[in-house]
């Protein structure tokens, strides 16, 4: 039986030498990533960067912007097998077009990207302390890492692409995850982040996974930081099943219920692997009837993806 979650139960806070690099285990799936993801729906415009390093220094990147306001192709820069060292941290990070410098105090960071026909100048700035799935009485799923932060925040700055320069002035979230990623253990998840405005803040994680569930996740309001206990999710998908909506209600130790209910207006397939395929979903939403913004990302197993999509019903 899991060990349940105390109510009422203070988050603790995460200690901020994690903003930085992690001495990695040895292993064939140790790997460290850093992503941000930005929501403009009055663009319909999404963009995240994604950069990740190995055991043996190994290091990529990936900034993608997607959406309707920039056509029906996305526009994707990408590099990977970057050689790096040890010394290189993520205060002062460059790989391919991705600069990012974050203040190794879990507070600041500024990301920047040029490239050919998209750019971004960035500065997040945390609206939390950060939640780490490690503070959960099970720990962090050890498939899907040693530990794992996420952080929502202010993001200001400007977004160029093909040319026009987009101000930004808005919400979104970073994660930071390090250890084993097994790609291969789950069987299908949920990730979400929603933001309305920098204080009303909800993540989850659900994953099915080796016959059970796990669930980790938070919910900031009224000042308040507590975990998430439990969620009941409905969506709707299209054909190819990239989702449409979805309504969620999440339960935190608190005794707090917040709804999260949304449309997706924006999609992104990311393939980490030849057996793996995240749909990734940029969408409007309300939170508790507060007009916000979020992403969610659907993991599917590739081939049961193309098993969905071939059927008729």
């Amino acid at each position: 039986m899991k060990p349940a979650l105390a109510p009422n139960r203070s988050v603790p806070v995460l200690d901020p030498v994690n903003d930085g690099r992690h001495q990695l285990k040895e292993g064939p799936l140790e790997r460290e990533s850093v992503p941000y993801v930005m929501v403009l729906p009055e663009h319909k415009i999404a963009t995240f960067s994604y950069t990740w390093v190995n055991k043996q220094n190994r290091a990529g990147s990936l900034f993608v912007v997607f959406g309707p306001g920039v056509g029906d192709q996305p526009i994707v820069e990408s590099i990977d097998e970057i050689e790096m060292t040890s010394e290189h941290n993520f205060d002062d990070w460059r790989v391919g077009k991705v600069h990012l410098k974050q203040d190794l105090k879990l507070q600041t960071a500024q990301l920047h990207v040029d490239g050919e026909r998209v750019g971004i100048d960035l500065r997040f700035d945390a609206a939390h302390p950060a939640y780490a799935y490690g503070f959960h009485p099970e720990g962090c799923p050890n498939y899907a890492a040693t530990n794992r932060l996420e952080q929502a925040g202010r993001m200001r700055g400007t977004l160029r692409v093909d040319g026009r320069r987009i101000e930004f002035d808005t919400t979104g979230a970073r994660d930071h995850s390090w250890g084993t990623r097994d790609w291969e253990a789950p069987q299908h998840w949920k990730w979400l982040h929603a933001q309305a405005g920098p204080e009303l803040c909800v993540h989850f994680w659900q994953i099915q996974a080796r016959g059970r569930t796990d669930l980790r996740g938070y919910v900031l309001r009224d000042g308040r930081m507590a975990e998430v206990d439990s969620v009941h999710i409905d969506f709707s998908n299209d054909a190819q099943y990239r989702q449409t909506g979805i309504d969620a209600l999440v339960h935190d130790t608190a005794g707090r219920t917040t709804r999260v209910a949304g449309s997706f207006f924006a999609h992104f397939p990311l393939v980490p692997g030849p057996h793996t395929t995240l749909n990734e979903g940029a969408l409007s939403c309300e939170i508790d009837g507060k007009a916000g913004l979020g992403w969610v990302e659907f993991m599917w197993p590739t081939a049961y993806l193309d098993y969905l999509r071939s059927q008729k019903n």
